[in-house]
């Protein structure tokens, strides 16, 4: 794990050549079909000779949630092991990180109207209008949800609208379970962190710029004419695609979508590393340091 544009891919694809391991990806943005430039996704011939599990998995008309990716996932560490070989799982979706190896709570259903109402309200108020609005019923929530993390912050609306109670009260009163196949793994947890800050929010800024000068706009015009799409779509609302989103809509010029996007992707970085700080039971490398040998031994033995 790690955060965005630190080189997860290029170790993972080290391991791939020495070790018999399966690639599996964490990413709530590589997972979806023609989502590639945006979402930094490996090249075709990368992932050809490196297959990665769940990259080009669902449709950008879809809506996708961390409990899915659960059921998901465990399914391709299963079929991982009946292959003998070793899941690694690789990506900077810190939350998917987080339920998989801490568990996730049981939240109620929401009937389909609620839903609707709060996806309208959405689209007519905005995501910082409706953070405002769950600051108002659920502070403790809003604390913990960024103001772009619609998707967290519908959910958080549903449920609150659906029960009467609070997100965090439903949250606190849950009790989690880990999915077995994980409390009965050899568990080793790897994260990469940026050797210098500073250099990482030079890269973010030259990997996004390079994004845009190989046709992130077009991509985004593409997916956004197919059926079903729209900037609304949650697919688009991820880092980068929001912001080229906007530019589209008239929404700010091109220069000021390059320095959102830029800044958003910055901000999302630092998000990842607070993750990683507060994560136990870590093998921490520096970016371009070599997995060491005695972790590569730990994998194999696994295997």
């Amino acid at each position: 794990m790690g955060p965005t544009g630190v080189g997860k891919t290029d170790l993972a694809i080290e391991l791939y050549a020495k070790l018999p391991i399966r690639i599996i990806s964490v990413d709530s943005v590589q997972i979806y079909k023609f989502l590639n430039i945006g979402s930094g996704k490996p090249s075709k011939k990368v992932l050809k000779d490196f297959p990665h599990d769940l990259i080009d998995w669902i449709e950008p008309t879809e809506n996708y949630s961390t409990a899915r990716f659960q059921d998901d996932v465990v399914r391709s560490i299963k079929d991982s092991f009946e292959s003998n070989l070793t899941p690694v799982l690789v990506g900077g979706t810190m939350m998917y990180f987080h339920h998989l190896i801490n568990g996730i709570s049981n939240l109620p259903n929401v009937p389909k109207k609620i839903r609707q109402d709060i996806e309208e309200e959405f689209s007519e108020k905005g995501s910082n209008a409706m953070h405002e609005h769950l600051k108002e019923i659920d502070e403790k929530s809003s604390l913990k949800i960024h103001p772009n993390d619609s998707q967290r912050i519908k959910r958080a609306i549903e449920v609150y609208k659906a029960t009467g109670k609070m997100f965090s009260q439903w949250l606190a009163e849950q009790t989690v379970e880990v999915n077995s196949i994980i409390t009965d793994s050899n568990l080793i947890q790897i994260a990469i962190k940026p050797e210098d800050k500073q250099l990482h929010r030079e890269s973010v800024a030259k990997r996004f710029n390079k994004m845009i000068d190989d046709g992130l706009v077009s991509e985004v015009e593409n997916i956004l004419n197919m059926e079903g799409m729209s900037s609304n779509s949650q697919s688009m609302k991820s880092v980068g695609y929001r912001q080229v989103c906007e530019f589209l809509e008239g929404g700010y010029n091109f220069d000021d979508m390059i320095d959102k996007a830029i800044n958003s992707t910055r901000q999302l970085a630092k998000r990842q590393m607070t993750w990683i700080s507060g994560w136990s039971d870590l093998v921490l490398l520096e970016k371009n340091r070599t997995l060491p040998k005695s972790v590569e031994d730990l994998i194999l033995n696994n295997s």
